[in-house]
This record gives C-alpha cells, structure tokens and sequence, in this order.
C-alpha cells in the first residue's frame, strides 16, 4: 500500500491511500529527485516503483519509501551508462582479435549451412544461434562463455519446458525455479544491437529449447536456455549502429524490461533505510 500527504491543502498534513499507481506517479512526478515531467523513461521508471508499492498488500510505503527507491534505480542506470563505456573497449578488443574473427567466420558459415536442414536440428552436433546485446552482457557472455553472460553453474542435463520457453519468448518472464532464461534467435539478426554488439554462439541441442519446427523458418524463432548453461563456443560477430538514444534512457528501459524486481528491491531497501 501506499500512502501519499496531500500537498495539494495550504499546510495540510491529510495522508490518504493512493490506489492509482498512474495518477500516483503524476502525483509525484515534481516533488523526486529527478523530476519526471510526467513523461519520458523517468516518468516510466517512476510509474513501474509507484505500482509495486501500491500493489504490495502488506507493507505500508510512504512518498519517501517512493523517492528514495527511484533515486537509487536512476543511480542505478547511470552506473550502468558508466559501465557500458568500460566494457565497450574491451568487446573491441575481442572484435580485433584474430581468434575471435575466425570463430565468428566459422560459426556464421554454420549457421547459413544450418537453415538448410531446420527441422531436424534435434540431430545435429551443436545448433548455432545469434543474439544483439549492450556491451556488458556481451563482455560477459565472451567471459564465462555461457547462455546468459554468468558464472556457469553445475553441468545442467535439463533445458526450459515448452511452457517457460514460450513465457520467456512471449513475455519476457526470465526467473524461473530452476534458474533465470536467457533468448538468442536461430537467424541472423540485423538492427537489434544498437549501441551494443552482435554475438554467435554454439550450444548442443538437447541444452536448449528450440522453437517449434513450423516457425524455425521465419517470425519468431526464440532459442531458449538457462542463463548459467555453457556454450560450445561463442564470438562477437559485428558490432552494432551506433544508438542515437540517450545512453540513460536506454539504461533506464534495460531497467524496465527486467520486469518489477528491481522496483521491488529498492522498494525494500527504502524501508530499511527508513
């Protein structure tokens, strides 16, 4: 739940239970630290932290708890700006390395070899696969040569269900019991690395949940995997148009698109900082 002060009363201290997260945001949208202008990727972060609160059925939060939370998410994002700077330089250094060119040649010449004989990936060696992504995932997928750019975890023999993967592809969802998802397409991709890099990849095909046969050809052709599943090889293909975006907003929206946790989060660390 949470409860706003009316500022709206000369002197008036009358709180009240905000039950529109939307109007919420409006609300407040002047009085946090940046302001939002009820509009833009900060109004957007606001909104997504308003929601959470009002929503949350057993913690009562204040415009403080609301402030404070947004605050430490736009810190959040401007150290991720920081970080992307960093680590380009580093994924240019892998796209000049002679080991990393060959690779890519050689899985992208695969990978053409490859929509010859879609449906009967099942029995292939390995399934190549391609995925656009800002420079720090992408430094770190090259690290740990993993399906999700993490620490790689035990030697997995499972894969996503159908239904997790039709989650993950459909709706974003990443977290599930048995570890978070992480997407890469069968085809080639153009456009979807803006500001980042394009990265291939091999994996065996009993590692990952392909798409169905009927849509292996065109659409959508989400490969799925757990994040901490090892790669069979991987390189950055190319790196990709340079964004003409606003480096915040872009982190802001990478914030946004990993769902409510992160709201949630600093929501929590609101009330104990109280």
């Amino acid at each position: 739940m949470l409860v706003l002060t009316d500022h709206t009363k000369s002197g008036s201290t009358e709180t009240f239970p905000q039950k529109d997260f939307m109007e919420g945001a409006k609300l407040l949208a002047g009085r946090v630290d940046p302001p939002t202008k009820s509009a833009g990727a900060l109004h957007k972060l606001l909104t997504i932290v308003v929601q959470v609160a009002v929503d949350d059925a057993e913690t009562t939060f204040t415009e403080d708890d609301v402030a404070y939370a947004y605050r430490k998410l736009v810190r959040l994002a401007k150290a991720r700006v920081l970080r992307w700077e960093v680590d380009a330089i580093e994924c240019e250094k892998f796209l000049a390395d002679k080991e990393n060119g060959q690779r890519a040649t050689w899985l992208s010449r695969t990978q053409k070899e490859q929509d010859k004989r879609l449906e009967t990936l099942e029995q292939s060696k390995f399934v190549v696969f391609t995925r656009g992504t800002d420079p720090t995932q992408a430094l770190n997928i090259m690290i740990y040569e993993t399906f999700g750019g993490v620490l790689a975890g035990p030697e997995r023999t499972d894969r996503p269900t159908e239904e997790e993967a039709g989650v993950q592809t459909g709706f974003g969802v990443k977290m599930t019991s048995q570890g978070r998802l992480e997407e890469w397409s069968l085809g080639t991709l153009d456009g979807f690395s803006t500001g980042g890099y394009m990265l291939i990849a091999a994996a065996k095909p009993d590692a990952v949940r392909l798409p169905p046969v009927k849509v292996r050809g065109a659409g959508e052709r989400g490969v799925t995997g757990f994040a901490d599943q090892r790669l069979l090889g991987v390189a950055i293909l190319k790196a990709g148009p340079k964004s003409t975006a606003d480096p915040l907003e872009r982190a802001i929206e990478g914030l946004m698109k990993q769902g409510k946790d992160n709201a949630t989060s600093a929501l929590r660390d609101a009330v104990l900082h109280r």
